[in-house]
């Protein structure tokens, strides 16, 4: 903790932790297994449904907060919360609109969405099952090119355009990829 600088008032807190690699750099070196891209879904949708039943949506996520522990669990590294209670009057900052964002919160007047969190998974899940490549915006989303048809499908709810076609709550959407897992 550090007095903020310029004379400014208030505190720089900074958190030190062990060194992780974040999920941008598995896609930068595409070494992502199946099991793997399972099992960072399934992990996102778990931490994002204990957020939840708190009372907050996670509005963050992006590979770049994403952090891989012992190769084999994935952890949220940011801050990036917001209460529920609060959904209907919030924005979003400018600093936590990404490619990961969907495409009806374009701007600080949009209004947020419970489906924010399970979007940007969907995303993320369809990066890892297509070497590391997002779809091109504004054209009719195509299956990611590694994932099966029935993996496909659970992708592409998370990524519907329109919020009501998604995945409502990412308790769903992480019992939609164990039911996969276990019929896979």
């Amino acid at each position: 903790i550090e007095d903020m600088e310029d004379g400014e008032t208030g505190f720089d807190i900074y958190l030190l932790g062990q060194y992780r690699p974040t999920l941008d750099n598995v896609f930068r070196t595409n070494e992502m297994t199946h099991l793997q891209a399972i099992n960072l879904g399934l992990d996102l949708c778990t931490a994002l449904s204990l957020s939840r039943r708190d009372g907050y949506l996670y509005c963050n996520l992006r590979p770049s907060n994403i952090y891989v522990c012992n190769d084999r669990e994935f952890r949220i590294g940011d801050l990036g919360f917001l209460s529920l209670d609060s959904l209907s009057y919030a924005s979003l900052p400018d600093k936590y609109h990404s490619d990961y964002t969907p495409p009806e919160i374009s701007d600080a007047y949009s209004s947020l969405n419970s489906t924010m969190d399970t979007y940007a998974v969907g995303l993320i899940l369809y990066q890892a099952y297509n070497e590391g490549r997002l779809p091109v915006v504004g054209m009719s989303m195509d299956a990611p090119r590694h994932a099966d048809p029935v993996l496909a499908q659970i992708i592409l709810r998370a990524c519907a355009a329109d919020p009501a076609q998604r995945w409502q709550d990412p308790t769903q959407m992480g019992q939609a990829l164990a039911t996969y897992m276990q019929e896979h």
